[in-house]
């Protein structure tokens, strides 16, 4: 199931009775927890949502669960953690998966392909330090499926790229590769891309529905509701989800940086410190845009991820002040029925 010595060295003496689990599913109904033979399901107790949510166990995590197996104590410490920002207007962290090895990248040679997604999926996989893979499928139905594979390798010269029929298992031999085992795997990509038809074919049956994509514009329909940990028969484990589109991150400054290193190199020439790159004089950044150094598209996802970067921090800030206030006026509460009970 993937664990090792980083997970066993957070053990003490006092966990001698605790059961050690790993989280495979999240439900409505409940955490489903597996040893690697059975599986049980639990409800999060109170205990855990007066946590942060991103506290919170999540699909990946290694937990602790008490000698009867009806509570979970603990979460241990994460090796990484895959995060987005959610969709709505409270930018709330959520949490994609935990624990994993690898990212396999999706995308498909038709018009869903978008270099900049492919750009900030690739950023979620250096901030966490997970290694990732361009998958890229429904090369059966393309006419030209090494454009593709070009504009990938352009944009990620380092991130090994794999062209696929997600239908045909004779073309996966070089995904196959990466399913070692015990290792866990999270599959990343717009609903419609082929996700659920490739985990069917690696795993040689279907353990995930598939529907088809509309004609119109290639985006496809979720098809996985809830994010599981599935294990193939070679022993990889691939945690798999509903199709993210919009992928909102909260992305170091560092990692952007290493990303746009060439865009980074520029701007600390430009004549003024805080050059935003558009009109003012002594740019290095447009100049090279001029000359045909730097696309305008990269820059574009550039400026976009920092303007991501800086809102999410922004939001943070926010909902630390929200949960500040919030534990002052328990704390008034809490103050006020001492008072109450000593009269």
């Amino acid at each position: 199931m993937g664990w090792r010595p980083f997970f066993a060295e957070q053990l003490g003496d006092e966990d001698g009775r605790r059961r050690v689990r790993r989280v495979v599913a999240i439900h409505r109904n409940g955490h489903v927890l597996s040893d690697g033979v059975s599986e049980s399901s639990l409800h999060l107790g109170r205990f855990w949502f007066r946590k942060p949510a991103e506290e919170r166990p999540t699909v990946g995590d290694w937990v602790l669960v008490d000698a009867q197996g009806g509570k979970i104590e603990r979460c241990l410490a994460r090796a990484n953690v895959l995060r987005r920002i959610a969709a709505g207007t409270k930018a709330d962290v959520q949490l994609i998966g935990a624990n994993v090895d690898a990212l396999f990248i999706v995308t498909s040679c038709n018009l869903e392909f978008s270099p900049s997604r492919l750009q900030r999926f690739l950023a979620l996989a250096q901030s966490t330090g997970v290694a990732p893979l361009i998958v890229l499928t429904k090369a059966d139905l393309a006419s030209e499926p090494t454009r593709f594979a070009d504009q990938a390798r352009a944009i990620a010269p380092d991130v090994p790229t794999e062209v696929v029929n997600a239908l045909d298992a004779r073309t996966l031999t070089g995904v196959r590769a990466w399913l070692r085992p015990a290792y866990t795997v999270a599959l990343l990509g717009s609903s419609g891309v082929g996700k659920s038809t490739l985990l069917n074919t690696l795993a040689g049956e279907d353990v995930q529905v598939t529907r088809p994509i509309r004609e119109q514009d290639a985006r496809g329909r979720h098809t996985t509701t809830g994010r599981s940990l599935l294990r193939l028969p070679q022993g990889a484990l691939v945690l798999d989800g509903p199709g993210v589109r919009e992928l909102g991150m909260a992305v170091a400054d560092e990692d952007i940086g290493e990303m746009y290193e060439d865009i980074e190199a520029l701007a600390r020439t430009c004549r003024f410190a805080d050059c935003g790159h558009r009109t003012e004089p002594g740019c290095a950044v447009r100049a090279a845009l001029e000359a045909g150094q730097v696309t305008r598209e990269r820059l574009a996802s550039y400026a976009e991820l920092l303007n991501e970067r800086r809102r999410h921090a922004e939001s943070l800030t926010g909902r630390d002040r929200r949960v500040e206030r919030l534990e002052r006026s328990r704390r008034r509460e809490r103050g006020q029925e001492e008072d109450d009970a000593d009269e």
